[in-house]
């Protein structure tokens, strides 16, 4: 039997909603869980896979753009994880994240909640106008088809797929001198941390940031170093790439 995990909300411009909402265009993210307005996962194996689209009528594009198609780190109840959409299959029976969760579960309609409606996969084809990205469900559980990557449709979701993210590095004065990844507001900083408060973190870019475009996240106080607000991280990393957050753990660089 397939163990449920009710985890999480879905917010649009900051607000939860209910399941199944029509997207127009709003900031999407994910939050802590309010009660009636919770996201049902099946869990399978190390991940945590939507049980039903959670929106509609949202683009491949819109996904990307959000990156919650290839992942980006969310926090739920104050913990950490990987959001990104489920890899269904560039052809037919090509071996895919969908099908095999199928396989290790069931392909019931109550469990998996498919009929009457497709979600976008993370794979897409072709150029220009004609690129397009696989979509499935709909009229059976292992149906598939593509769709324009910018067109929407209220019969066509999301289905999100969450992953386990490692503890972030408690700051501490054993972490200056380390490279530091840090992700929030649709944002990603890199940098050496050379300092800290309670409040923020300094870090050496070793490059000219433009700071304006990471407002609420950052500011320059010199033209290498620049301020991090701690409030508005969503997730600290020792590494460049969420996926794989602890390759360059412990690793330091000298301050410039």
């Amino acid at each position: 039997m397939a163990e449920i995990v009710n985890l999480g909300s879905l917010y649009l411009n900051g607000q939860p909603k209910d399941l199944g909402v029509e997207y127009n265009g709003e900031v999407l993210s994910f939050g802590n869980t309010i009660p009636g307005k919770t996201i049902p996962f099946v869990k399978w194996g190390k991940l945590l896979v939507a049980s039903q689209c959670i929106c509609t009528n949202i683009s491949w594009d819109e996904l990307n753009k959000a990156r919650y198609i290839f992942g980006w780190p969310v926090k739920i109840d104050g913990a950490p994880y990987l959001c990104r959409s489920l890899k269904a299959g560039e052809e037919r029976d090509v071996p895919n994240e969908w099908d095999a969760a199928l396989d290790a579960t069931c392909s019931d309609d109550e469990l998996w909640r498919w009929n009457g409606k497709y979600f976008v996969g993370q794979e897409c084809m072709g150029e220009g106008k004609e690129e397009t990205c696989v979509i499935r469900g709909m009229i059976s559980p292992r149906d598939s088809s593509r769709y324009s990557v910018r067109d929407t449709n209220i019969y066509i979701g999301f289905r999100p797929v969450l992953e386990e993210l490692p503890a972030e590095p408690k700051i501490s004065d054993e972490l200056r001198g380390s490279v530091l990844t840090v992700y929030g507001q649709g944002q990603a900083l890199g940098g050496i941390l050379v300092d800290y408060t309670d409040y923020d973190l300094i870090l050496v870019s070793g490059f000219d940031i433009d700071c304006p475009a990471f407002k609420g996240l950052a500011y320059k106080c010199s033209k290498e170093k620049i301020v991090i607000n701690r409030a508005a991280i969503t997730y600290l990393s020792t590494t460049d790439d969420p996926q794989h957050p602890t390759q360059n753990a412990g690793k330091k660089v000298k301050e410039k």
